[in-house]
């Protein structure tokens, strides 16, 4: 059974929960995928992050996908302060409006392959230590807003508005609110999408943990 299968037939099985469950699970799981893209940043040096290690695939350079993660990161934490603040429609989740760059300038793109591009070009020059060391804080910091039980709780992601998400294997999860949609797309981010750059870079399996969902 490959990762990506093993991961989301584990996120279907957490969805199906009560809401206190499946943010135990979905929490466990956000974790093991940070853990390996943790460890994939920190085997990243100067030279390796200006190398372009899909060539057929994607002309990226390793920073540039890292940035293009940053990114997202950055977008997601403006919307779990939305969720936080008691938002129901929560930016980032279906438009591109309301992102906020470094400087304070608002921006809208009007798809995701703008925003990408403009994040690719942005992030190209970034010096590779402060780049992996803001990558790592944006994700920890993401991660750390569902772990604690009095910021992005069940209850904090259930009372946003009703939406559904379509999962990267075609699978559609219904009944289901923004806050959820949110925190899937997320953990989906770095645990199916951008797994076969971490597991070149990190040189190890990505590892789902036995008996996760009970």
């Amino acid at each position: 059974m490959t990762h990506e299968i093993a991961f989301h037939q584990q996120l279907s099985a957490a969805i199906a929960l009560s809401p206190p469950q499946r943010h135990a699970q979905l929490l466990r799981l956000h974790h093991e995928a940070l853990q390996n893209y943790l460890s994939a940043l920190n085997l990243i040096n100067t030279a390796l992050a200006q190398m372009v290690t899909f060539p057929e695939t994607d002309q990226r350079t390793v920073a540039q996908i890292i940035g293009h993660i940053v990114a997202w990161d950055r977008f997601a934490l403006l919307s779990t302060g939305d969720i936080l603040a008691g938002v129901k429609h929560p930016r980032m989740i279906t438009d591109l409006r309301g992102y906020i760059d470094h400087d304070g300038t608002r921006l809208t793109f009007a798809t995701i392959d703008e925003f990408n591009d403009y994040h690719a070009r942005k992030y190209q020059n970034w010096p590779w230590q402060e780049l992996r060391s803001f990558a790592a804080d944006s994700a920890v910091t993401l991660f750390t807003l569902f772990s604690q039980p009095q910021l992005l709780s069940a209850h904090r992601l259930e009372r946003t508005q009703p939406f559904s998400k379509r999962l990267q294997n075609g699978l559609v999860l219904n009944d289901i609110t923004m806050g959820w949609h949110l925190w899937v797309t997320m953990i989906e981010h770095i645990a199916v999408e951008h797994v076969e750059l971490l597991l070149h870079l990190g040189g190890t399996s990505p590892r789902l943990s036995e008996g996760l969902i009970v």
